[in-house]
């Protein structure tokens, strides 16, 4: 009886020890997951236009558009005048619209930048630029805005067209990033 119970109280402490040293080695389980793609100003992080100047196009994307081709001008003006500067506060609005302290930050900072043959001529501004960028007289190439939980930032463009001549078409980007945290210093 004895070496029955040392041979059970052997087996049970060599299972242990194999249970005990064991490494995970897989798991399968299947879940739902579904993403809607939605045009720009029903984004999570959307661009809304506010200006007749920038629209959602049926693509679904957010255009800028200061010529004849505006759906919103219909017969209205062609463009922008030669050898002039306009300031145009507020043409669209960027939202933080996630789910607060998702992924533990509380905001987002978003950096919009001008390129291509735009930058020449455009300039950008926001009430909320963390580099000094507040208002026409110092607009830049780029802004950077940190934005909060359910609160929005708006962009304004200043176009200088000195040293163009009427006729002229200028085409660029307007690019948009954002990330979680703090703009960098």
């Amino acid at each position: 009886m004895t070496k029955v119970l040392l041979l059970l109280m052997s087996v049970i402490v060599a299972v242990s020890l194999l249970g005990l040293g064991a490494d995970f080695r897989s798991y399968d389980a299947q879940r739902n997951f579904a993403v809607a793609v939605v045009a720009d100003d029903q984004e999570f992080i959307d661009l809304t236009p506010i200006q007749p100047y920038a629209y959602i196009n049926t693509d679904g994307k957010i255009y800028f558009d200061f010529s004849r081709f505006n759906p919103n001008y219909p017969g209205g003006g062609k463009g922008v005048s030669p050898n002039t500067t306009y300031a145009f506060d507020q043409v669209f609005k960027v939202s933080n619209d996630l789910w607060e302290n998702d992924s533990g930050y509380n905001g987002i900072c978003v950096q919009v930048s001008a390129s291509g043959n735009v930058a020449r001529v455009l300039d950008l501004y926001s009430p909320d630029d963390v580099y000094g960028h507040t208002d026409p007289s110092n607009a830049a190439d780029s802004v950077s805005m940190f934005i909060e939980g359910g609160n929005y930032s708006w962009v304004g463009f200043v176009i200088n067209t000195n040293g163009y001549t009427a006729g002229n078409t200028i085409d660029g980007q307007i690019t948009v990033v954002a990330h979680a945290g703090n703009c960098p210093e």
